[in-house]
């Protein structure tokens, strides 16, 4: 049985999506003088005491995230999906910090040649699979609501747009009367249709 949808219009929902908005919009306001200012006043050349321990805490972390990443995939589990764009952010994070850190540097030809080659191709790997499993979970669940329609691209789908819309239908194929009665009037449904939209 599918949870209920939180309506938008309850005050708590509200509330909540109103400081995430202040806070995301928020940073993305800060961060602009940020880096002006970063810009003007960091020195181009600095000596640094933790640089070993940076890099290698950094690629332990990324080691893990592709550990469990390749782990979900073998497994097929959906928590594939962020660990997949987890993973392809910190190897690009990784291709930018080797390549621009090595710049004008013995290691530059090294660090352009992982960055292309091995870096950048997985990242956008594991960001093509992850949008493709998005793309399939969100048709299996727009069958589930009774669409017919073509899906729409990911860019234009609202949130939780098809919450709302299976609890509807769930009502609707189980009438009126406590869920769990609604819960077997769509078992029933099911079984006289066959393989129906209901989920």
């Amino acid at each position: 049985m599918l949870p209920e949808a939180p309506s938008p219009h309850d005050p708590h929902v509200r509330h909540m999506r109103r400081m995430f908005l202040a806070v995301v919009t928020g940073s993305f306001l800060f961060l602009i003088p940020w880096i002006a200012y970063l810009s003007a006043s960091l020195p181009d050349h600095r000596e640094v005491d933790q640089w070993k321990l940076a890099w290698v805490g950094f690629d332990a972390v990324l080691i893990v995230a592709l550990g469990i990443t390749a782990l979900c995939a073998w497994r097929r589990l959906q928590m594939f999906i962020p660990w997949a764009v987890v993973t392809a952010t910190l190897l690009g994070c990784d291709a930018w910090f080797d390549v621009v850190l090595d710049w004008h540097s013995d290691d530059q030809t090294g660090s352009l040649l992982t960055a292309v080659c091995a870096e950048l191709p997985l990242a956008a790997l594991l960001l093509y699979a992850a949008r493709r499993m998005i793309r399939l979970t969100l048709m299996i669940a727009w069958h589930h609501a009774g669409r017919t329609d073509p899906v729409p691209p990911l860019s234009r789908l609202t949130l939780v747009v098809l919450a709302g819309e299976l609890s509807t239908g769930r009502e609707k194929a189980g009438g009126a009367g406590p869920p769990g009665a609604r819960d077997r009037g769509n078992r029933g449904n099911r079984g006289n249709r066959g393989n129906g939209a209901a989920p």
